[in-house]
């Protein structure tokens, strides 16, 4: 019975080693099929293309000229006469308070308002027909003026009018709210151009001028901008640089107060040559590629400038028409007999 074992046990050695050296041949085998036939590579022939650098930002969006409505008065909101959405234009009344509402004397004023303006008519009547003189007329003009502006100015306290033409992008009361004096209203924006404001920091506000492309991308949209404004100044409590900008929005499809995403352009070469990190190789004497030679692979070392994402700028190592190996760079060493698949 022993003796079966020992017959078992070398046999499962010799097989071990069998497979081991049957591996071998096949490694072998597998490096002097690509000394004698190449390695076989892939390549992507340089050619010029467009590089841009840009830098994202997440940001709200809100109408370059807009006016928020404050209350004048304390009092209950009685009636609002238009909903958000709608357009305005500068003059309409938005939202009102009651007439008797507490201390404003709104009936007092209206009363002398009405008095005063039916005796200057009156006069101007009399002075028309020569029965008085123009001193007279002048004299109620005075408390006729007077009078329309205490009634304007207790109206324009309770009926609360837009400021500018545009959209009514947002209401903060309801009908029967009480609200305080200094409260919110509405804001009222005109929608055609929409601005935002992005903070970057110290690195980056290098890399920004006034009037670099910005892009903001809004459910699937994009819209054309530009820097209109560069901080010079770090924003302490921040402890970063302010960019202000500026999008157009002709068809007014952008929202007021949307978040969307921000691309700024802060660099561009039209006909750089660009190489995918994953193609560059490094070693104690710089960054370097390969590139093919007849039938020779070639150690080319390079320099590189921008990046964005995983693409380098290269500026200087490459130039339009080399072959730049793409596929099986980790297989070669300079000189390397090279075969290119499709």
């Amino acid at each position: 019975m022993r003796n079966k074992y020992i017959i078992i046990l070398i046999a499962g050695i010799l097989l071990l080693s069998g497979c081991g050296k049957k591996d071998a041949v096949e490694s072998k085998s597998l490096e002097q099929l690509h000394q004698e036939n190449g390695v076989p590579v892939k390549v992507k022939v340089v050619s010029e293309e467009d590089f841009s650098k840009k830098l994202e930002y997440s940001v709200r969006l809100s109408g370059v000229n807009q006016v928020t409505e404050q209350s004048l008065v304390g009092g209950t909101v009685e009636k609002i006469n238009f909903k958000e959405g709608d357009l305005v234009n500068e003059g309409d009344v938005i939202v009102t308070f009651p007439q008797d509402l507490s201390g404003m004397n709104y009936q007092a004023a209206k009363a002398n308002y009405d008095v005063m303006s039916a005796s200057y008519e009156r006069l101007k009547n009399l002075h028309e027909e020569g029965g008085i003189s123009q001193q007279e007329v002048d004299n109620v003009k005075a408390g006729y003026l007077a009078a329309e502006s205490q009634l304007n100015t207790v109206k324009q306290m309770l009926e609360i009018a837009a400021p500018i033409s545009g959209y009514l992008v947002e209401i903060y009361v309801d009908e029967t709210d009480h609200v305080e004096a200094g409260d919110l209203l509405f804001t009222v924006a005109e929608m055609n151009k929409l601005k935002s404001k992005v903070t970057v920091t110290e690195k980056e506000i290098g890399m920004i001028q006034k009037g670099s492309l910005a892009i903001a991308k809004w459910q699937d949209i994009e819209y054309r901008g530009k820097v209109t404004a560069v901080g010079y100044a770090m924003n302490e409590r921040r402890g970063a640089f302010e960019v202000d900008l500026e999008f157009d929005n002709p068809q007014k499809i952008m929202k007021f107060n949307i978040n969307a995403m921000i691309e700024l352009e802060v660099y561009n070469n039209p006909s750089a040559i660009v190489v995918d990190k994953k193609n560059l190789l490094r070693d104690s004497s710089g960054d370097y590629v390969y590139i093919i030679k007849g039938d020779r692979a070639e150690n080319r070392y390079v320099q590189t400038g921008q990046f964005s994402g995983l693409n380098f700028e290269i500026t200087s190592g490459l130039k339009v028409g080399d072959k730049l190996v793409i596929e099986s760079r980790n297989l070669l060493e300079d000189g390397s007999l090279v075969k290119i698949s499709q």
